[in-house]
């Protein structure tokens, strides 16, 4: 009897700069105990020198270059589209921040594999300088007031996350995706160059009929984002917030609590309550280019790969896993 073929994995980590994290990430994926698993790099833009670093330091993963930067959605999304058109089952998209410990992928594929109707598999994801305290186990939403809120611990680990559930949204700082989903769903949503296509996919999912499944066996370390400016008075980050939150509005009006005037303005109020007050202006700044701003249909798996991306080396086949 012909042995059954394990689940083919793609790991693509998405990077722009900061080299180091990009290896350290990389490197954590070569420990990995899974097979067979394929690693893709893909360099967002990169300074020339920090993409040379990496195809240095790791020279087993495969590295993708767009130039130039495709933003978060656009350059996660020609990933997926590469890993699906060289055989992908599933693919895990990760930040350039996260380091995951060996058995993950194991985790994430025995579920999948468990809940085939799960098109999105969620691990436990801790602080890396706290590595036993949770920064996410999955997003709920909760009505009042009306925002979509992580789980998480403040103090370590106390098993209150230990239990596999369906979850309303996930952070896609790391998640793994089925090949249905993204062929029904449709990929990355790029009108929003970061922030809120991570829960655009989620209802999409949702609303296709694909749970989204919590793996606490699965755990991740973030290093929280040094990319994108969170939690600075970085003025592009809180101009970027308020545009995407605004394009995600327009885009599911449905979802009148989550989209809502009533979201707007608990936002802004918690920006002053906060003391990010720094935020305010940038923000409202964002929402109403937002509000003007061409909004497209998300892009489907099987639209032509974007000309921009250029395949500096090909991937080991179910390389660099154990």
């Amino acid at each position: 009897m012909e042995a059954v073929r394990p689940p083919s994995v793609w790991a693509v980590v998405l990077g722009y700069n900061h080299p180091e994290d990009t290896i350290e990430c990389l490197q954590s994926l070569g420990r990995v105990e899974y097979e067979p698993l394929t690693i893709l790099y893909v360099d967002n833009g990169s300074e020339p020198a920090n993409c040379e670093q990496v195809l240095q330091a790791v020279p087993r993963c495969g590295v993708l270059r767009l130039d130039p930067n495709a933003g978060v959605a656009g350059g996660l999304n020609a990933g997926i589209r590469h890993a699906f058109a060289h055989g992908a089952d599933f693919v895990i998209i990760h930040n350039n921040d996260t380091a995951v410990d060996p058995p993950f992928v194991r985790h994430l594929v025995a579920a999948a594999l468990a809940h085939p109707d799960a098109g999105m598999l969620v691990p436990k994801i801790y602080y890396y300088d706290h590595p036993d305290t949770i920064w996410s186990a999955g997003s709920v939403f909760r009505r009042f007031p009306p925002v979509i809120t992580m789980r998480k611990t403040r103090q370590a680990d106390d098993g209150r996350f230990d239990q596999p559930q369906d979850l309303d949204y996930a952070t896609f700082c790391i998640v793994m995706f089925s090949r249905a989903l993204m062929e029904k769903a449709g990929l990355l949503d790029a009108d929003y160059h970061f922030l809120y296509e991570d829960y655009d996919l989620c209802l999409r999912a949702r609303e296709a009929g694909f749970r989204i499944r919590y793996v606490p066996g699965a755990h991740v370390r973030h290093k929280i984002s040094k990319t994108t400016g969170a939690g600075t008075p970085n003025p592009k980050f809180w101009h970027t917030y308020g545009r995407s939150e605004s394009v995600f509005r327009r885009k599911f009006r449905r979802y009148r609590w989550l989209t809502g005037w009533t979201h707007a303005l608990y936002v802004v109020l918690r920006f002053v309550y906060e003391g990010n007050r720094y935020g305010v202006k940038p923000y409202i700044a964002g929402w109403r280019q937002g509000a003007r701003d061409p909004i497209h249909p998300p892009p489907r798996l099987e639209d032509p790969e974007p000309a921009h991306g250029q395949v500096l080396r090909a991937p080991e086949m179910g390389g660099m896993g154990a």
